[in-house]
């Protein structure tokens, strides 16, 4: 699921990477997914997590929750993935001279 959601998010012109792909500082905004696990109670049918991580340049706090916005709007159009009400609070990262935060995402899914 993961890979089509990247897919929509490009489709959508939002610049989107893998864990460990994007090399540098961050120049602009973009979000990263990373695949966050599952959970399964009976072993068969089960919920995948996938968590969309937001990079903001460090001088641009004030568009932290624009952009967050915006791709929450968007991916209500996707279907395929449900908001599950996990934010975290925005931090920074040095190394990428980033603003950066998290929402989290779930599916369902045969096991």
């Amino acid at each position: 699921m993961i890979v089509k959601v990247y897919d929509y998010l490009k489709e959508n012109n939002v610049e989107c990477y893998f864990v460990g792909q994007h090399k540098g500082e961050c120049k602009s905004k973009y979000v990263v997914l990373k695949d966050s696990g599952t959970k399964s109670l009976d072993g068969r049918v089960g919920k995948g997590y996938i968590d969309i991580i937001f990079y903001v340049p460090q001088n641009q706090y004030t568009k932290c929750e624009s952009f967050k916005k915006s791709i929450k709007e968007m991916i209500k159009d996707f279907k395929k993935i449900r908001y599950t009400g996990m934010e975290t609070g925005i931090v920074t990262d040095d190394e990428k001279k980033a603003l950066t935060f998290s929402m989290m995402y779930e599916n369902y899914k045969r096991l």
